[in-house]
């Protein structure tokens, strides 16, 4: 480890999707100080949001509000800007050109990714700005993935009723165990009503943020934290909001999960577990080509079965054409999707993480300007 790659970091986040943004952030900076030795001092615009994600904090993660009347006292020799959110201008004027500042942008497997990832670009004030592009290969700038990831897989492996009561959920082995995180355009009254008749007994685990809209779909008072509904032959259960590391071990612990934007799409792929991408809903319906594009690397090891169910509920889960047949063609192949969700996890894991790749980015500039 360089003496350059200890020093102090300062990072940027704008929330502006909800929990996402803050989620990737955080997660970023907690493993640059626990995995590379790095103080990062994180800046956010709204702290309300984001004190239900950081919690109890971290010894080398200080956290600051950026606000207009901010005080900046020092400016950081590596500055990391995440989303494109872009950094205050006072901030900026007091920048040096030896400051190295980089744009870690949103996660994306489309082709184009890999053309500007670790690009400058430099900026009319005379400082140079890099994209880091997080993506799927190893042109790109990898995925958060903790050195932790593999204990806590092992954990819910184990399946045993410590694991599920730590989430504050009671075992249930007979029944298929789903999560649900999703935005309001996902079809959730079509896949509840798919659950409800389903031959197969379920439980669906929604977080609160997610259960209105459940609620909703079923015409029900709301469905507050820590109470059940049955819907016919599946278990609604809503559960409190988790921190990072519990609702990694919950989508370890589940038998699907239904994921959506970069945070939960990330963690869904390390638990290995058959997975139901949702986009962000765009104009032009933009999201659909980068769901296309995702399906294209996740599904590069799997046979053609395999493939086909995949590709049939993920499309109609982000199209709306969400239909009985196609939700029990996927469960009926489960145990084939589950070894394939393995199989591609174990593949993408022998590339570096995002984190490893910033830290020999930045020390490949720092020597080349010495």
């Amino acid at each position: 480890m360089s003496s350059f790659i200890s020093k102090r970091w300062d990072m940027f986040c704008q929330v502006v999707d909800n929990f996402g943004d803050i989620g990737v952030s955080w997660r970023l900076a907690c493993q640059l100080a626990d995995e590379h030795n790095v103080t990062v001092t994180l800046w956010i615009e709204d702290l309300t949001v984001a004190k239900k994600i950081i919690r109890a904090g971290h010894s080398k993660v200080k956290v600051q509000h950026w606000h207009a009347h901010a005080d900046f006292p020092e400016i950081a020799p590596v500055v990391i800007e995440t989303f494109s959110c872009g950094l205050p201008e006072g901030y900026q004027q007091a920048m040096s050109p030896q400051t190295l500042w980089l744009n870690v942008d949103y996660l994306s497997a489309e082709d184009w990714v890999e053309g500007f990832h670790g690009r400058p670009s430099p900026q009319a004030n005379g400082l140079v700005r890099y994209f880091i592009y997080p993506g799927f290969s190893t042109q790109t700038g990898g995925l958060l993935r903790e050195r932790f990831l593999p204990a806590l897989k092992k954990q819910a492996e184990q399946s045993t009723p410590s694991a599920w009561q730590q989430l504050g959920l009671a075992p249930a082995p007979s029944v298929i165990n789903l999560s649900l995180f999703c935005y309001a355009h996902a079809p959730i009254r079509e896949l509840l009503d798919s659950l409800a008749a389903s031959p197969y007994r379920s439980r669906l685990i929604v977080p609160e943020s997610v259960a209105t809209a459940v609620s909703q779909a079923l015409k029900l008072d709301a469905i507050k934290s820590g109470q059940s509904v049955q819907h016919q032959n599946c278990e609604i259960t809503v559960i409190p909001f988790l921190s990072q590391i519990d609702y990694d071990l919950l989508l370890a612990l589940c038998d699907v999960n239904f994921v959506r934007g970069e945070d939960s799409w990330i963690r869904a792929i390390w638990a290995a577990k058959p997975m139901v991408w949702l986009p962000y809903q765009q104009s032009e319906n933009t999201h659909l080509q980068k769901l296309d594009a995702f399906l294209k690397h996740y599904l590069v090891l799997a046979d053609g079965e395999v493939k086909a169910q995949v590709t049939s509920v993920m499309q109609a889960w982000a199209t709306g054409a969400w239909s009985d047949e196609r939700w029990r063609a996927f469960v009926s192949h489960c145990e084939h999707i589950t070894r394939h969700a393995q199989a591609y996890a174990c593949q993408l894991a022998q590339q570096p993480d995002l984190a490893t790749n910033l830290v020999i980015f930045i020390e490949k500039l720092q020597k080349n300007r010495v």
